[in-house]
């Protein structure tokens, strides 16, 4: 019985993290809400995922989106943001207040274990192409 108990505990770890999104696998998303509180829909249309980890990535999307309104609906693109790092009475009090001004959704990744499924290069926005669910290009760009 200790054996099977100590098994356990070392395998333990290794369920709790999802494996990392790789190129030409199905995307198999957690679930993400925007700053709407609504849910940020990953689904056979989307061939776009498009995610920010830095303010400085974040006030870059910002512009290229105010410059280009329809780029999102038109290139069936979703946008995503890193906020594991922003302690949640700054995002409620602040960021989100700001973030519900826009005319787009911002997908909000909240807790570690869901930005750890996307893959991440230092101070690069990450550009996922999709085509029906499934990945076929992982890009790593300093703007759009």
């Amino acid at each position: 019985m200790k054996q099977l108990l100590f098994a356990m505990m070392l395998l333990l770890p290794f369920s709790l993290f999802a494996e990392a999104l790789k190129m030409g696998t199905p995307i198999q998303a957690p679930a993400i809400k925007d700053q709407f509180e609504k849910n940020v829909n990953i689904t056979p249309a989307t061939k776009q995922i498009i995610i920010a980890y830095t303010k400085s990535h974040g006030d870059s999307m910002k512009a290229f989106l105010e410059a280009n309104p329809n780029y999102l609906a038109d290139n069936n693109a979703l946008y995503i943001m890193d906020a594991t790092s922003v302690p949640s009475m700054v995002m409620s009090m602040f960021m989100m207040p700001k973030f519900k001004k826009y005319s787009y959704s911002i997908g909000l990744l909240e807790n570690e274990k869901d930005l750890a499924y996307f893959p991440k290069k230092p101070d690069l926005l990450t550009v996922i192409t999709l085509d029906n669910l499934n990945v076929t290009a992982i890009d790593f760009k300093e703007k759009l």
